[in-house]
């Protein structure tokens, strides 16, 4: 594989990861309870993982995630909301966002691998995918239980 290639890919997912990073940073300045900014900061410093490993696997020019994805609740289509932090926003609010979030960042990954004709970058594109797929699953049981049982 084109070491170049590679490493834009992996540019690419990085920039990705930071974006994630301050999209629950953001979340976590408007959570109202302790346990839910607790919550988006374990989000946040998960996404935080996912730079430092991506980035050392940049340089040493491997992957190594799990290509295990979560099953869907289809919970993401049934929704509807913005995927940006407003002030305000309750917890069912930010459980939809990030839901949306993480199932768009499913998406575009999903987009990059069909798009992508290396097998080693369909790889990496790949193992995000599942990445993805198993914080959207956390969230939509998170919204099963805590938001879904009150209705």
């Amino acid at each position: 594989m084109d070491a170049a290639t590679f490493a834009e890919a992996l540019d690419f997912a990085i920039g990705r990861e930071r974006a994630a990073v301050a999209f629950y940073k953001e979340l976590t300045t408007m959570a109202s309870f302790a346990a839910q900014k607790s919550l988006l900061s374990e989000f946040m410093a998960m996404e935080e993982g996912h730079v430092a490993m991506l980035t050392g696997m940049k340089s040493r020019g491997m992957v190594n995630l799990s290509a295990t994805a979560a099953v869907d609740l289809g919970l993401a289509k049934r929704l509807a909301a913005d995927e940006l932090p407003a002030a305000g926003m309750t917890f069912q609010d930010i459980l939809v966002a990030a839901i949306k979030k993480e199932e768009r960042s499913g998406d575009l990954y999903s987009s990059l691998v069909k798009a992508a004709t290396d097998p080693d970058i369909k790889a990496i594109f790949e193992r995000l995918i599942a990445e993805e797929s198993r914080h959207k699953r956390y969230f939509e049981d998170l919204y099963e239980t805590e938001v879904s049982r009150d209705n």
